[in-house]
């Protein structure tokens, strides 16, 4: 007998609970954070959504200045969202690998993501002088 009531009070304790948690929207309290450091994509071009999270105004930047061949589709927001995206839009890459970094700044707080883009050209030339000083560098 003590079990019941001890079972139909423990229920209705998590149903109390249960409605007045839902109550209250979701808000996340974040002032700025990340979630990678580094992306890899693929040597072909295309775009990647980057996704980060603050509840503060923010700025972002690409380097190194002037990175010819990735763009990203905006560089600043209000904070407002919950979950911020970012979509950084590149070029194939015919050469040797290649990296960007973007800076975000969200009040005193700042994150760097690296973006990295592998090249089908391999760099074979490791300022050797003659045929048999060649060093081959491995492929990442």
């Amino acid at each position: 007998m003590v079990s019941r009531i001890m079972k139909r009070g423990a229920a209705l304790v998590l149903a109390v609970f249960a409605f007045f948690s839902c109550d209250r929207p979701f808000s996340l309290d974040l002032d700025l954070a990340v979630d990678a450091h580094d992306y890899s994509i693929g040597s072909k071009a295309g775009q990647a959504r980057i996704f980060f999270y603050t509840n503060k105004p923010w700025t972002l930047s690409l380097e190194p200045a002037g990175c010819s061949w990735g763009s990203v589709d905006k560089t600043s927001g209000n904070g407002k969202a919950d979950v911020e995206e970012i979509l950084f839009t590149y070029e194939q890459n015919t050469d040797v690998d290649r990296d960007a970094t973007i800076v975000i700044k969200s009040g005193s707080k700042q994150e760097s993501i690296r973006i990295f883009q592998p090249g089908v050209a391999k760099e074979w030339w490791d300022g050797s002088v003659s045929v048999d000083d060649l060093v081959v560098k491995p492929q990442y």
